[in-house]
């Protein structure tokens, strides 16, 4: 388990604490060090579920969208844009 793995455990702890270097254990003060399960692990329900509903957010928004959401409709627009811009620049010639 690598230690992204693990910190994405420790979002969901209730003894996760905050620093300047990130999440970081209440109990230990470190980064968590652990190998495959955290012996401290309390859940945090309401951040666990914060946590679910975003994911399943972004699962039903990507699956829904038909491609053309979130970021990509930013494209088509942008080419919209140039496609009249060029149209108005002819026009005035």
């Amino acid at each position: 388990m690598d230690l992204k793995e693990r910190l994405e455990s420790c979002k969901k702890c209730q003894n996760r604490k905050f620093s300047d270097t990130g999440i970081i254990c209440s109990l230990t003060e470190k980064k968590p060090d652990f190998i495959n399960k955290c012996n401290d692990f309390v859940i945090d329900p309401k951040q666990a579920q914060k946590i679910l509903a975003k994911a399943q957010y972004s699962e039903n928004y990507e699956d829904t969208d038909g491609g053309i959401g979130g970021k990509s409709i930013w494209g088509v627009i942008a080419v919209i844009f140039i496609v009249i811009k060029i149209i108005w620049r002819f026009m005035r010639d």
